[in-house]
């Protein structure tokens, strides 16, 4: 194996892990696919000691194998894993569940090409392999008129989105004759066409679509509403994690200052993180379905990283502490929203649905699983000492630093005061989720007894509680994370 393939282990670790997966699910009978989960979760460790170890360098000028990706793999595989296990626990006994864990290794797969990608055409093909796998799970519950209006809605969004992602990348391809970022920097840097702006910004879509950012968010809602919760989780955690990580790398070599200067890109970058962050908090408020609150605020969380992210144009990566600050942020979001979701598929399976109204009485019947949703529930409203609590504070210190220090960039200190609004607005819309759960007086009719959680379940929820508040109380995280970015 040649030293630049060494690179990879990782993504050949875990797609070695689906082709076993796949082959398990072929030749097992059926009582026994389940175990096509744990042969998942292995690949997923396995793959983390050389995603955390490996070396940088670059595989040709097609994958950059640099201190984001660092970040970014383990965190990755890590949610696949706890995906993996929350789908054994809802999922295992299923027929189907082989299928099932190849498509979320598709998608973390797809996830880990995306953050690496240093070209057009290995982010068109990272993001097309979350697309596919995640159109998949966005209908997997089969028979299910929601089940099957989400997963079509997703493919209808996302392929517009794709149209548009390879219209801009014909266009660049067009105009500066390369295909990666860092020589597409190098030739827009000599002084090109405003048009070249257009065909960056709609090379861009695709990332925005995973994102979630406006305007590009209208299928989240009905998509989170009509799958099953644990699809949900993974369709809007990978993705968002590895978009990020490319939209970085994209606008650290690809968008010099001669082409548009750092003041206006970083204003066009937060006028789209303000519009994300205010339209869901607002929005989020009129919902009565738990699912579809989530959805709401999976968008406001977008915006928010995409305000950290703002606060970088002009510095790139020589100065982290925004990419610190999107990254951290991303961390505590994730573990916080696969946890609420995970306990929502519980109450889902239980009682039908994850409306409000039949949410009442979860206390009393589950109580422990209740506190849990409140904890994540609490931390993607950003209360202290929780996670999200740290990531807001580390994106508000970014954004008013910047403001205050740079005249350029006085609208970041407004939107810092958008951001701060946004979040008491959507506290509101989460406590409606946990006055239902908590307040509302159970049914009259008498409840049988609730059977035990699978202990891949249990397991699922206590690490990311864990992570939840470790990362709160993570003092020094951003510094460790800005120290991994400046090398």
């Amino acid at each position: 194996m040649t030293p630049d393939l060494l690179l990879l282990r990782p993504e050949g670790v875990l797609a070695g892990g689906l082709l076993l997966v796949l082959l398990a699910d072929l030749l097992l009978p059926p009582h026994r696919r389940g175990l096509a989960s744990w042969l998942g979760v292995l690949a997923c460790g396995l793959a983390l000691l050389p995603a955390a170890t490996a070396a940088t360098g670059t595989i040709g000028s097609m994958l950059a194998i640099d201190a984001l990706v660092t970040l970014a793999r383990p965190a990755i595989l890590f949610a696949t894993a706890l995906l993996l296990l929350a789908g054994h626990g809802e999922h295992g006994r299923e027929r189907d569940h082989g299928a099932f864990t190849s498509a979320v290794l598709g998608l973390g797969l797809g996830a880990l090409v995306t953050a690496a990608a240093a070209s057009l055409i290995t982010l068109l093909l990272g993001v097309e392999l979350m697309s596919l796998c995640g159109y998949v799970l966005a209908a997997w519950r089969g028979g299910d008129r929601r089940a099957a209006e989400a997963g079509m809605k997703y493919v209808l969004f996302g392929g517009v989105a794709t149209g548009l992602s390879l219209f801009g990348m014909s266009h660049v391809y067009g105009l500066t004759g390369h295909l990666d970022f860092a020589g597409i920097g190098s030739v827009l840097a000599t002084g090109m066409p405003l048009p070249a702006v257009a065909a960056l910004a709609l090379a861009a879509v695709g990332l925005l679509y995973k994102l979630s950012i406006v305007p590009f968010h209208f299928y989240a809602p009905d998509v989170y509403q009509g799958a099953p919760a644990i699809p949900v989780a993974a369709i809007g955690v990978l993705p968002k994690l590895a978009a990020t990580a490319a939209l970085v790398r994209l606008l650290a070599l690809a968008a010099p200052a001669s082409l548009v200067t750092p003041a206006a890109l970083s204003f066009a970058i937060t006028g789209a993180a303000v519009a994300s962050f205010l339209l869901a908090s607002f929005t989020a408020l009129a919902q009565r379905d738990a699912k579809r609150i989530v959805a709401f605020s999976a968008i406001g969380h977008a915006g928010t990283v995409l305000l950290a992210v703002a606060c970088m144009p002009g510095a790139g990566l020589r100065d982290p502490g925004a990419v610190a600050a999107a990254a951290f942020y991303l961390a505590g979001y994730a573990v916080a929203n696969l946890g609420a979701l995970v306990c929502l598929a519980v109450f889902e399976r239980e009682r039908g649905a994850s409306t409000l109204p039949l949410l009442a009485g979860a206390m009393r019947q589950r109580p422990w699983l209740t506190a849990a949703l409140c904890l994540f529930l609490f931390s993607l409203a950003g209360l202290p000492p929780l996670a999200g609590f740290a990531g807001k504070w580390g994106v508000l210190r970014q954004a008013l630093g910047l403001g205050l220090s740079l005249p350029d960039r006085s609208y970041l200190l407004w939107a810092a005061l958008a951001l701060v609004a946004s979040t008491a607005i959507s506290a509101w819309a989460y406590l409606l989720i946990i006055r239902a759960a908590v307040l509302l007086p159970a049914p009259a009719a008498p409840e049988a007894a609730s059977p035990r959680l699978p202990i891949a379940t249990v397991a699922v929820l206590l690490l990311c509680a864990i992570a939840t508040v470790g990362l709160g109380l993570w003092f020094d995280g951003f510094g460790s994370i800005a120290r991994v970015l400046g090398g």
